[in-house]
């Protein structure tokens, strides 16, 4: 009797352990569900919990879900979301997710124990998406030898885009608006790219692009108004699939010629035709703009100022609506730093500033005076004798003369003011070198420097307003020289190297002026008894007079209403002249000669 007892006791604290071991729906366990608020074809239906259970029950729109569309995978764990199911479809048609339609779905899940009895239960939103995402833009062009691809895609979900070739991923963006470009080989046959579109649920849109690099068509003139200015520089778009250099010619109606005549005898209407490398042959009827003049240069309101100022301005001329300002680079040079319609421009506080108007064809006029920003205090300087130059020096009229009778430094950073009038003389031949800011000002009197000695650049600046030069030779390298209203007498001369910009404007210089490697060289109302050019990207001579000019490698000169006795063009130059006399004129070989009086 006793063991029947023990065995029905232990029996019945079994059920009470077994019993134990199910959740109960209204225990506190802290029941921990995560499921994702998007599914695709793509994309399964994952449900991840914190506790065990041995199978559900998924009901969507109010309709039970097969089991048999579903498995279960993952390890029961401890306070972890380790319990995972996965509700299968497939691509979209197939399975369990056939009937989803796009949208918003309501899903129900029922846990159960493996006894079939609910654990707890889940209710939630859940949104099915099976539409790829398209481009609403697509662009692809073929221009010299690049295949460019522009895209667009408006959908909010968009992830990413990526581009193939032969399985092999070149190049991806999850950007909405981007582009890619490919650099073909002409004559390599078909090539196939792909370019696949992608959501933030994998739903995937493949964009196939065919190239046949066997095929060259005729170059297209995309232009009706062709721009020419006084470089005979072409302001025209022409789009070819694998040029981006052409044959163009110019035909008037009387003859065929190339757009460097223009400039000659300038028309309005012409047929451009153009041919790419393969002798393709296009033709269009077009309007022609051609400048005939260099632009003046701007009248600046104020030339010396300080930080404090709000804004540069300039005289408004009816005839030019576009302007440039510029400032140096130490890579890049003088550079365009703002394009303006306007005659003002809020104070930028560059060091050094200039201001140019543009035609409407692209020809740059010339430079106006330099704006200069000073920003630290100027020191007056007493003494008679300059032997050091530490800090921003000023010197006043009123303590003239001065003397230099030993080279001396103006550091870079450092700005060295000559007040208009003073006398300064450099003895033994003293050099005084340029790494900072040398600015002789204007004024009603004029500073006299003079004596046996050398003003060097040597990465720096001169700025020089009416100033006379006796026995002085600037030589060197640097940014700016810059000289108006200044004269130089017949032992005084320029020799410079690698200098970014040289502006002689209502000048004399009575010895010779030798300029090699610079980006820019201008001469307005200015006598010069020599001058010789070597590679000089751009010069503009206007209403000035020359003895001598000597032009050579690479450079390329604007010369108007100017008079020259002898000049030499030789090799490799371009020259344009508008109604100036040339008594006699040498052109080298593989040279450009314009006259047009």
């Amino acid at each position: 009797m006793f063991k029947l007892v023990s065995k029905i006791v232990l029996f019945s604290m079994l059920i009470i352990l077994l019993s134990g071991c199910q959740y109960d729906i209204n225990s506190n366990v802290n029941f921990e569900i995560e499921i994702p608020t998007k599914i695709s074809p793509n994309i399964s239906l994952t449900i991840k919990t914190n506790f065990y259970y041995e199978n559900v029950e998924i009901i969507i729109d109010g309709e039970e879900t097969s089991s048999s569309s579903f498995h279960m995978r993952g390890e029961r764990g401890e306070g972890a979301l380790t319990k995972s199911l996965f509700l299968t479809g497939g691509l979209r048609g197939e399975g369990t997710l056939s009937n989803i339609s796009d949208g918003l779905h309501t899903i129900n899940i029922k846990f159960l124990d493996d006894k079939n009895r609910i654990i707890t239960e889940y209710a939630t939103n859940i949104t099915f998406d099976s539409t790829p995402p398209k481009p609403s833009y697509f662009n692809q062009e073929l221009s010299a030898g690049n295949l460019n691809l522009e895209y667009k895609v408006d959908e909010e979900d968009f992830s990413i885009v990526s581009l193939y070739y032969n399985e092999t991923e070149l190049a991806s963006s999850t950007l909405l608006q981007d582009s890619f470009s490919i650099k073909m080989t002409k004559n390599s046959g078909i090539k196939n790219y792909i370019l696949q579109f992608k959501d933030d649920v994998e739903n995937t849109y493949n964009h196939k692009i065919e190239i046949n690099t066997d095929i060259d068509k005729p170059p297209v003139i995309d232009s009706d108004i062709i721009r020419v200015n006084l470089f005979s520089e072409i302001d025209m778009k022409i789009s070819d699939d694998w040029d981006d250099n052409f044959l163009v010619l110019i035909d008037d109606g009387n003859e065929i010629k190339y757009p460097s005549d223009l400039l000659l005898k300038p028309t309005t209407i012409a047929t451009m035709i153009v041919f790419d490398s393969n002798k393709n042959k296009t033709e269009k009827f077009v309007n022609l703009n051609v400048d005939n003049q260099i632009p003046t240069p701007p009248e600046i309101t104020a030339r010396l100022i300080s930080e404090d100022l709000d804004y540069i301005s300039w005289r408004f001329d009816p005839n030019y609506q576009n302007y440039v300002v510029e400032r140096y680079d130490e890579i890049f040079g003088w550079k365009k730093v703002f394009e303006l319609k306007n005659t003002f421009l809020e104070n930028p506080n560059y060091d050094i500033i200039f201001v140019r108007k543009v035609t409407n064809n692209g020809t740059y006029g010339f430079p106006s005076d330099p704006v200069i920003t000073l920003s630290e205090a100027l020191v007056p300087y007493a003494s008679g004798t300059i032997s050091k130059i530490d800090k921003n020096l000023f010197l006043p009229q009123i303590n003239t003369p001065f003397v230099i009778d030993t080279d001396i430094l103006i550091p870079e950073g450092k700005t060295f003011l000559v007040e208009s009038g003073n006398q300064i003389r450099l003895y033994n031949g003293a050099t005084a070198v340029v790494e900072g800011l040398m600015f002789l000002m204007p004024g009603f009197d004029k500073t006299h420097i003079f004596g046996e000695g050398e003003i060097a650049l040597n990465g720096g600046t001169i700025i020089s307003y009416d100033t006379d030069f006796e026995n002085i030779k600037f030589t060197g390298k640097g940014k700016l020289l810059f000289l108006k209203n200044s004269n130089l007498d017949n032992y005084s001369s320029i020799d410079i190297q690698s200098i970014g910009r040289i502006c002689l404007y209502d000048s004399s210089i009575s010895d010779y002026v030798k300029i090699t490697n610079s980006s820019g060289v201008y001469i307005d109302n200015t006598y010069l008894k020599e001058i010789l050019l070597n590679n000089v990207a751009e010069s503009l001579f206007k209403n000035s007079t020359i003895d001598l000019f000597n032009s050579s490698i690479n450079s390329r000169t604007i010369m108007e209403t100017s008079t020259i006795k002898l000049m030499n063009i030789e090799t490799f130059s371009f020259m344009n002249s508008i109604d100036s006399k040339i008594e006699r004129l040498n052109v080298g070989e593989y040279s450009i000669f314009l006259q047009k009086e």
